[in-house]
């Protein structure tokens, strides 16, 4: 099976990236977990399991404090690693810059960074018409988030772009022709750190 040089792959990209779709295919067709950190905050707040205030943010959507988040992540990465699960797909993490250094203390550093790359326009119609359970994908939830993935986004491209972990998928097109391009784009990757795993 390719790919199984990684064990730690991070997806970035706006809401509506297309995300989610590929992940799960990559996931199933190349032996990953796909660790949504949306779906896991969301599957926290039903649980009940979390401070009042959190679940509240969760259910609005709204981005949580990095002190709050890292927990979260680290036990559900505990009970992935005792079920066995080592390779995974970590959707939605590091959300800034300053987030980096507890994201990879939480999950481990990452062997690749994927950049979903996706216009504006396309993202925002994804969004609103997804309609997946339990989200409150509307205009304002798109355009709160959509600001803090622009305003951070350029930095953490730039971060993982200089140490030579970052490969760019460009997500406009449809799942299959996105899926096509991300297999070309983790065929083609010749990064000398992996060569090392």
């Amino acid at each position: 099976m390719e790919f199984q040089h990684l064990s730690r792959v991070y997806i970035i990209g706006a809401p509506g990236a297309g995300k989610g779709s590929l992940c799960t295919k990559l996931a199933a067709d190349y032996g990953f977990y796909h660790l949504s950190i949306g779906d896991l905050l969301r599957k926290q707040a039903e649980v009940g399991d979390l401070r009042p205030d959190i679940i509240r943010a969760i259910q609005h959507s709204a981005l949580l404090e990095t002190e709050d988040l890292v927990p979260i992540i680290e036990h559900a990465i505990e009970e992935l690693s005792k079920a066995g699960k080592q390779r995974l797909l970590i959707d939605g993490v590091p959300r800034s810059v300053q987030q980096i250094g507890a994201i990879e203390g939480a999950v481990g550093s990452p062997d690749l960074v994927l950049f979903f790359d996706c216009p504006e326009g396309l993202a925002k119609h994804r969004f609103l018409t997804r309609h997946l359970p339990g989200r409150s994908d509307d205009i304002d939830t798109f355009n709160a988030r959509y600001t803090h993935y622009v305003r951070q986004n350029v930095q953490i491209v730039a971060h993982y772009q200089e140490k030579g972990l970052l490969v760019t998928v460009d997500t406009s097109g449809s799942v299959n022709s996105s899926y096509a391009k991300l297999l070309d784009a983790l065929r083609s990757t010749e990064n000398p750190a992996h060569n090392e795993l």
